[in-house]
């Protein structure tokens, strides 16, 4: 996925797409840092609705973030440019997981919960709970402080008020993205990987008579560092995964962490604490499994009930510190070039904010649905 969204990148900027958008978001966007991180934020999120694959949006997005960074006149390593980044991969990747299909980690968490205890989930009651807190009102909170963290003054280059003609170069990266958008918007009819459906993109880009990029371009102008960052970062879930740790850390959190029996908003936060672990080891595609694996175990201990436990996992997959723990972030950062730091430092503020005033809101709203407790 990463190494097709290097190439699809690399087009959109070699045929001029990217600036043909970009162009179009200047023309209709107010020109101020805000408006600009907020359009591509809430653009990813949108996106999230039509097309299941974070790391298949991540792709389209990030290249655009980078564009419109370099039209508004932030140069490569800024502050500035770093935050639109972030705003397209956070925007596009967090709100949905609360979107029941929009992201693999939901499809595990229910594919799991099913399978182990024969409960399941409607996409209205899903989507219910978890978006309008945990997914608007988180991305109007990262949306202030990306303006406050990495906001600077748009320096933005003449930009034309009138489209240019499209170039044969535009036209048919527009053919393959429309292409694959639609193998990912329909996966779950097809079953195709959206992993396969990016390569399958990138390598029509550099096909002769086809693509718009020489074959020359694998060996020169493709950043394979960011490839094998990411590649690293899903690795160590995966081992954690497949080697039991994420499971025994689970265990040792049960056994070590009190439980408190009928707290209300106590144990809410104790739940949320033990999910949020786990995924701090595991990474959040594999830690649905091994949370729901021990859930009932959660249900005996504190009186809920198991549904209200299952779906208490949800906020710590929208709420966390580390950039490495939802991939799909972590790939937009290495796309765009974003130092790891530099998502830290944003993500380390929200986590703050996010458990004093977002989980409370969220327990609030979810009891007034009459799912927690």
């Amino acid at each position: 996925m990463v190494f097709g969204g290097l190439i699809l990148s690399l087009a959109a900027n070699r045929s001029g797409l990217a600036a043909r958008l970009v162009q179009l978001m200047m023309i209709h966007l107010p020109g101020r840092y805000m408006a600009m991180a907020g359009g591509l934020a809430v653009a990813g999120m949108l996106l999230s609705f039509i097309m299941p694959s974070a790391s298949g949006r991540v792709v389209l997005m990030a290249p655009l973030a980078v564009a419109l960074a370099t039209q508004l006149g932030f140069a490569e390593n800024t502050r500035a440019r770093h935050g639109l980044v972030i705003a397209a991969g956070w925007g596009t990747t967090i709100p949905a997981f609360g979107i029941l299909p929009s992201n693999v980690v939901n499809m595990a968490f229910v594919g799991a919960s099913e399978s182990i205890f024969g409960i399941g989930f409607t996409y209205f009651g899903y989507t219910f709970l978890n978006f309008p807190v945990l997914g608007v009102l988180g991305v109007l909170v990262v949306i202030l402080l990306i303006t406050l963290l990495f906001g600077a003054k748009p320096q933005p280059h003449n930009a034309e008020k009138t489209l240019s003609a499209w170039s044969a170069g535009e036209r048919r990266l527009m053919g393959i993205m429309l292409i694959a958008l639609a193998f990912w918007m329909t996966d779950s009819l097809h079953g195709i990987s959206p992993a396969w459906v990016a390569l399958a993109a990138a390598l029509l880009c550099i096909t002769p008579k086809i693509g718009m990029l020489p074959a020359s371009c694998m060996n020169s102008d493709i950043n394979y560092g960011s490839w094998l960052f990411v590649a690293g970062v899903i690795a160590v879930g995966a081992i954690a995964n497949d080697s039991g740790l994420g499971g025994a850390i689970g265990e040792w959190l049960l056994a070590n962490i009190p439980l408190t029996k009928d707290g209300g908003i106590v144990t809410f936060y104790e739940i949320f604490a033990v999910s949020a672990a786990v995924g701090l080891v595991t990474t959040f595609p594999a830690a649905p499994p091994i949370v729901t694996s021990f859930s009932d175990a959660i249900a005996q201990a504190t009186g809920w009930p198991l549904q209200s436990v299952l779906l208490t996992q949800v906020p710590s997959w929208m709420i966390y510190p580390f950039p490495h723990e939802a991939p799909p972030v972590a790939i937009a950062m290495a796309l765009g070039g974003v130092p790891m730091r530099e998502g830290l430092r944003l993500l380390a503020v929200y986590f703050v904010i996010g458990l004093i005033i977002v989980l409370p809101l969220q327990y609030l709203w979810g009891r007034m649905l009459g799912i927690y407790p």
